[in-house]
């Protein structure tokens, strides 16, 4: 695993957009089988968090998520599969809520005790891989989407948060050797 380039990206990124509807179906069956939690956590658990807010803004990061795992795919080849590892995904779960329940819980603290613990969320963790580039391209695609489409603020900084966790949950699964 590493750090994609921008050539590289780039070039992940048109493979994504030249996948056709029936590839793209069996791409989203396999990743359903390969690691059916993992599946159901962005497409099912995230996506409808955002659809609570704004149900086009869901659509858009169904299509991003997706963009996400082809270029994973093309980069780094298949998916590992759940039964390798059946217990990763309650793993991630687990670290996850506790990065995520200060940020959700930030009402309660002050703003700059707030600004800080979303920027120790963003920050990598030890020997964390980060993929600056891909983060950005999802972070511009939102910002094209709300200038066309009316859309409050917690929900762009929420779509962009969970954009930021899918990559990060890629970047976990395809370097899960590294993984305790």
């Amino acid at each position: 695993m590493h750090e994609l380039i921008a050539q590289e990206l780039y070039l992940a990124l048109e493979y994504a957009k030249s996948i056709d509807e029936d590839s793209g179906k069996r791409m989203m069956i396999q990743l359903e089988i390969d690691q059916p939690l993992f599946f159901q956590t962005i497409f099912n658990t995230f996506s409808s968090i955002i659809a609570e807010r704004h149900q086009d803004m869901a659509h858009l990061f169904m299509d991003l998520s997706f963009e996400v795992l082809c270029v994973y795919r093309k980069v780094f080849g298949s998916t590992p599969k759940f039964s390798d590892d059946p217990t990763w995904m309650e793993r991630q779960a687990g670290l996850l809520d506790k990065e995520l329940k200060p940020l959700i819980e930030g009402r309660h603290i002050s703003e700059k005790r707030s600004q800080q613990i979303k920027a120790d969320f963003f920050k990598p963790k030890d020997g964390e891989i980060m993929q600056t580039g891909l983060v950005q391209f999802l972070n511009e695609s939102v910002d094209d989407f709300v200038s066309y489409n009316a859309c409050d603020a917690a929900t762009i900084e929420l779509t962009k948060t969970m954009l930021f966790v899918v990559v990060r949950l890629f970047n976990n699964l395809y370097s899960k050797p590294t993984l305790q």
